[in-house]
């Protein structure tokens, strides 16, 4: 290595100041390389352009149809829908995180409830998709696609063509299969406050603010 004098002595009075300015460069470029937050991924979901991708995002959406609808439209069985949706985020380890995440996933809930019966049927899985935000449930459960309405922030929800089971379990049963139908198919949801989802999310998603479940 050479030394101030020797740098000196061969290179003139300002060499000195040159190589000690070009070494302070390189060792604060070091530093700021090292104090640089996790990268996201580079991957962009659908789903962003519903709930930006922020880690803890939730949104809830819900639809009560009145009497006069449901008297305008005879062959629709469904008379309630609540839908829940949320940003997870994790570290390269898949620990949940709230800051510099090296991925995250949509997860969803879903509820509805249908004539002559007043039982909710719920169930969750995860948003996926580059295009259209299809939302699935495990083990070939079906699923919804969803999207934002033209004008405000409703929610548009479309029946896979096989529908979507609510309260399978992947082993034992398929659960309860709701088909699309000839006024079945698509529901426009109005945005409600997030607490009107949170018994929703805490039985079908699990875990907590904190600590999502799935």
């Amino acid at each position: 290595m050479l030394t101030e004098q020797a740098i000196r002595q061969s290179n003139g009075p300002n060499a000195y100041v040159l190589v000690m300015s070009f070494a302070a460069a390189l060792l604060g470029s070091a530093e700021a390389r090292a104090e640089r937050p996790a990268t996201m991924q580079t991957q962009h979901w659908s789903a962003e352009k519903i709930l930006p991708p922020e880690p803890g995002g939730k949104a809830c959406w819900r639809r009560v149809y009145d009497a006069k609808h449901l008297a305008a439209h005879p062959q629709q069985k469904v008379t309630e829908v609540t839908f829940f949706l949320r940003v997870s985020a994790y570290d390269a380890g898949d620990g949940y995180v709230f800051k510099n995440p090296d991925h995250i996933v949509y997860n969803f809930a879903n509820s509805l409830k249908r004539r002559g019966n007043k039982r909710a049927l719920a169930i969750g899985g995860d948003c996926l998709g580059d295009n259209a935000v299809e939302c699935v449930v495990d083990c070939d459960g079906g699923g919804v696609t969803i999207d934002k309405l033209l004008s405000g922030d409703g929610l548009s929800i479309t029946l896979d063509s096989d529908g979507i089971a609510f309260g399978g379990d992947c082993s034992t049963t398929r659960g309860t299969w709701v088909r699309p139908g000839s006024d079945d198919t698509v529901f426009h949801l109005d945005p409600v406050p997030v607490e009107a989802c949170k018994t929703l999310e805490t039985e079908q998603l699990g875990g907590s603010n904190n600590t999502p479940g799935r």
